[in-house]
């Protein structure tokens, strides 16, 4: 897939542009980097002619083949490695339909207001299920 830069509304929002009609709308994919095996999980928006309008605007670069443009925020780029806008890079691009694929999703976003109370929800998670744990232990042990 071909990189673009996003917009600079679109700079820091948890999204990447694409133009997948096998992809469900407004979903959560995982976009891999066949190169290093990096990976990123965020939403996936579709590409359409009202994008492209916005989008294709001197002085950016064009999209003339929207089926195999990418349009990235520079955290997810880091995230998959470093790659640069205008490089082509060999992404697979998969529907996550699960619940972890959307826990990855918040705690990969670019904005701390996202990553913040995922990983707080996913700390509480885990101590409510050693206090489960422990909570059936202690009852288990005082009826012996």
């Amino acid at each position: 897939m071909k990189l673009f830069a996003a917009l600079e509304e679109d700079a820091h929002q948890g999204w990447v542009w694409l133009q997948r009609n096998s992809l469900p709308a407004r979903c959560v994919v995982k976009v891999k980097n066949l190169q290093n095996s990096r990976s990123v999980y965020c939403e996936a928006l579709q590409i359409d002619d009202n994008f492209l309008k916005q989008y294709n605007q001197s002085p950016r670069f064009t999209i003339t083949q929207p089926s195999e443009a990418l349009v990235i925020g520079a955290w997810y780029r880091a995230g998959l490695g470093d790659v640069q806008t205008q490089s082509k890079v060999p992404l697979e691009v998969s529907a996550c339909k699960s619940w972890w694929g959307q826990y990855k999703a918040c705690t990969g976003h670019p904005q701390v207001v996202v990553r913040l109370p995922a990983w707080l929800g996913g700390i509480g998670f885990v101590l409510g299920v050693i206090g489960l744990i422990l909570g059936i232990i202690s009852i288990w042990t005082s009826k012996a």
